[in-house]
């Protein structure tokens, strides 16, 4: 994963903090269970931004 896409959001009113995913073409941000568009290939899952489609991040799929 492109480590520099996540950072930590500010603390919740319960004191939690959230993983933030952003893009870094774009500057979009949502959670990493969020809005982002995920194409599952046979080897792989890829996440692309949904508001400007660059790729945020290639995983291996098992």
């Amino acid at each position: 994963m492109n480590t520099s896409a996540l950072r930590p959001r500010r603390p919740t009113r319960g004191g939690t903090t959230k993983a933030v995913l952003y893009c870094p073409d774009c500057g979009h941000e949502s959670p990493p269970d969020g809005n982002w568009l995920r194409h599952d290939e046979p080897t792989r899952v890829v996440y692309d931004c949904p508001s400007c489609e660059a790729t945020l991040t290639v995983r291996p799929k098992f």
